[in-house]
């Protein structure tokens, strides 16, 4: 029933999501919301175009920009491009040869002439929009019953309509053997294939139908994202608990959001302190919320009176006092030491 779809979308998502070594089923319920596999690969085989929000997630799943997911010529290496030049050719020779470029042209002039809509057509017959739609498209073979089902509604015999298909069919492969191009016997030119003009005429015409439809933005997604999270307790065949890291099982997304909440006060520090060790090594980038009150567990940076800061543990016992525990030398400073003039909680480190 299904003739191979147009190109449309021409991308690189396949290849990022093997680097990421994601199947495209673990790539779908990763989406926000989830999106099956079917969909997934629709859109790696360039059959199916992406909205913004799409785009956007899909970059910061796979860990790239989102202008790098559209095939570019002349950025993405030539067998790339070339190879989706020829997923194109092969679907439109395929939508030739099996007359379904001549039935979506009989059908599209069918309905024009007795000025009907696709809606119109396609309620009439018993059949979806977007199926309809795929038979005038020519990416979708019309069926027996179908036949008789359009051509009862223009008042016709079903052996008169498939005379139409026929002949536009003839017509075709006739015109193929006198050189005309295999894009001109559509229904209409491949979005792909859309002519030339002034403000793309740099860009190849693959990557001008992606910029013209599916990134007119490409900016940070206007919803903070979410990031995996992986790690968990796994029972081993010796009957042993162990820590595991498996990137193909996702325990739980946590949007950004939820990681860190900026504001006007916050700010990040450039740790110099080596009283921490390896637990925070000099250089490494701390994010701190100045509002945030430290609590037993935290690691933070306090700031002397005399001007000096350090990093810490805040460590207690649970009923005395907090205090400040430093490592090389080992030392251990009260909160409310009147040498300490504040204390900075780090909700997040940025390790070099």
């Amino acid at each position: 029933m299904r003739a191979r779809a147009e190109i449309v979308f021409p991308n690189n998502i396949k290849e990022f999501r093997l680097r990421r070594q994601l199947t495209q089923e673990q790539l779908g319920r990763m989406m926000d919301p989830p999106i099956g596999e079917s969909t997934i690969s629709k859109m790696e085989s360039g059959e199916r175009r992406l909205t913004n929000l799409q785009l956007t997630e899909l970059a910061s799943i796979l860990r790239c920009r989102p202008d790098e997911i559209p095939v570019v010529t002349g950025r993405d290496p030539a067998p790339g491009v070339e190879r989706w030049q020829k997923a194109q050719q092969e679907a439109i020779g395929n939508s030739i040869a099996s007359g379904a470029a001549a039935t979506g042209y009989v059908l599209a002039q069918l309905r024009k002439k007795h000025g009907k809509t696709m809606q119109q057509v396609a309620s009439a017959i018993g059949m979806t929009l977007s199926v309809y739609h795929r038979m005038e498209m020519a990416s979708r073979i019309i069926q027996g019953d179908e036949i008789e089902a359009v051509a009862a509604f223009y008042g016709m015999g079903a052996a008169d309509l498939i005379a139409l298909f026929e002949r536009r069919t003839r017509d075709n492969l006739e015109q193929l053997k006198n050189g005309v191009p295999p894009e001109r016997l559509l229904p209409r030119v491949p979005r792909s294939l859309l002519r030339e003009d002034a403000k793309w005429g740099r860009l190849g015409a693959l990557e001008r139908y992606a910029i013209r439809r599916s990134i007119r933005y490409v900016g940070a997604p206007a919803e903070a994202v979410s990031l995996p999270v992986y790690g968990q307790m796994k029972t081993g065949k010796d009957g042993n608990h162990h820590f595991a890291i498996d990137l193909d099982a996702v325990v739980d997304q946590v949007p950004v959001r939820d990681l860190v909440r900026p504001h006007d006060e916050c700010f990040l520090v450039r740790n110099f302190s080596q009283r921490l060790g390896f637990l925070l090594r000099p250089g490494a980038l701390a994010y701190v919320d100045p509002r945030a009150p430290v609590a037993m567990g935290d690691i933070a940076f306090f700031v002397r009176t005399n001007g000096t800061a350090d990093a810490g543990v805040v460590i207690g016992d649970g009923i005395g006092p907090l205090t400040v525990k430093m490592y090389n030398p080992e030392e251990q400073v009260p909160l409310g030491d009147p040498t300490i003039a504040s204390v900075l909680r780090i909700g997040m480190l940025i390790l070099p």
